[in-house]
């Protein structure tokens, strides 16, 4: 009896280490796209975030990064999942990990901004963590701080809690960041504030950013950008692409800025996204 209960433990035992080790490096047989979290500490409340993996996915391997600004809840049919899964599928792109910071869609501010007419504006927490707001303080002081806040959990709590959970010991260059719009805004105030941790920058249709406003230093690797705004968009968004083609020309640096026919539309936005990510994460 003690010999076959003995048989029985170790049988389960093993089945039970067996169990970890698969945890511990798991070979997807799928690829998977799911929505995770985690607590800010500098924003004081839990933040979605999406995740792609790819088939294959194993936590031994290396994976270039793409981080991006708002994330979003549709998980099914999503855009990004169909898109990387036959890119990769295909062999045009390396398999990469994605991962999509959710914005604050909670109303945060509906006192300080007024239409023409009168007409109070309702901005959202997106809108003041994504956008540096310099004179928020003398009208709304519990926002002073969010878009600074928003960024030390970006650069210091998401892109941290993401390579240590998936065992990614990944260097500047094997980081990406996507972003549209007053999310593309965000990713040019990290990419000129703090240019030593991702090393390309995709923005499109870029609304705020303090493009021209901020201190582009010599002799400083500001990061690879690509920038694209439309022809039907408002014109400060050319004369920020022609600074920055300028600035980055007197710096040496690297740039691929365009404009495309039409206006701040998704559907341009996706079709920018697949170009550049197969020409710039395409298959050596």
């Amino acid at each position: 009896m003690r010999i076959k209960i003995g048989i029985i433990l170790f049988g389960i035992l093993g089945v039970f280490l067996t169990s970890c080790d698969s945890k511990k490096a798991p070979n997807l047989s799928q690829s998977e796209f799911f929505t995770d979290s985690i607590y800010s500490k500098h924003l004081k409340e839990y933040r979605k975030h999406n995740v792609y993996l790819p088939k294959g996915f194993e936590k031994v391997k290396k994976y270039p990064i793409l981080y991006a600004t708002d994330g979003s809840n549709k998980i099914e049919n999503s855009f990004i999942k169909k898109s990387l899964d036959s890119l990769i599928e295909n062999k045009i792109i390396e398999p990469i990990i994605y991962v999509g910071s959710h914005s604050n869609g909670k109303i945060a501010d509906s006192t300080s901004t007024k239409t023409g007419n009168g007409k109070k504006v309702y901005l959202q927490y997106r809108n003041y963590e994504y956008v540096n707001h310099p004179f928020i303080e003398s009208i709304n002081p519990k926002l002073a701080n969010r878009f600074k806040e928003h960024m030390q959990y970006f650069k210091e709590e998401l892109i941290t809690s993401v390579e240590q959970k998936f065992d990614q010991n990944v260097t500047k260059g094997s980081r990406y960041f996507y972003g549209v719009s007053n999310g593309a805004g965000f990713g040019l105030s990290m990419l000129n504030n703090h240019p030593n941790i991702i090393g390309t920058y995709f923005c499109f249709s870029t609304f705020g950013g303090d493009i021209q406003t901020n201190v582009w230093k010599p002799n400083v690797d500001y990061p690879k950008l690509f920038l694209e705004y439309g022809s039907d968009e408002p014109f400060f968004l050319k004369e920020d692409a022609n600074f920055l083609k300028t600035k980055f020309n007197e710096l040496n640096l690297v740039a691929e800025i365009n404009e495309f026919n039409g206006g701040h539309d998704y559907k341009i936005w996706n079709e920018k996204f697949i170009e550049i990510i197969s020409k710039e994460l395409a298959v050596e």
